[in-house]
């Protein structure tokens, strides 16, 4: 498979719950098929691949945040406070320790 982008000029797209710095990118391999791959950085090696996902791989993934993310927003909009912060949320979730 190769990248289409150079892995020393990536920067993180987010940044999750266990503090670490997150990028997604389509691979391409030999036979033309794309995917997405989602990628921890690990700064001064390569990153570590978290998943890769074909087209339906992505759209249930996208169904599944859609649904979380109406589900918190419905939550908030009813008075239930579930934002956290940073420090609460390296309480609950830990630091990323790889």
């Amino acid at each position: 498979m190769t990248y289409q982008e150079d892995a020393d000029a990536l920067e993180p797209q987010f940044i999750d719950v266990q503090r670490r710095e997150i990028i997604a990118r389509t691979v391409s391999a030999e036979e033309g098929v794309e995917t997405l791959s989602i990628e921890k950085l690990v700064r001064g090696s390569e990153p570590k691949r978290i998943m890769l996902l074909n087209k339906f791989d992505a759209q249930q993934l996208k169904d599944v945040l859609d649904e979380y993310l109406k589900t918190i927003y419905s939550k908030e909009l009813a008075g239930l406070n579930t934002t956290l912060s940073p420090k609460d949320m390296l309480e609950l979730f830990g630091e990323d320790v790889n």
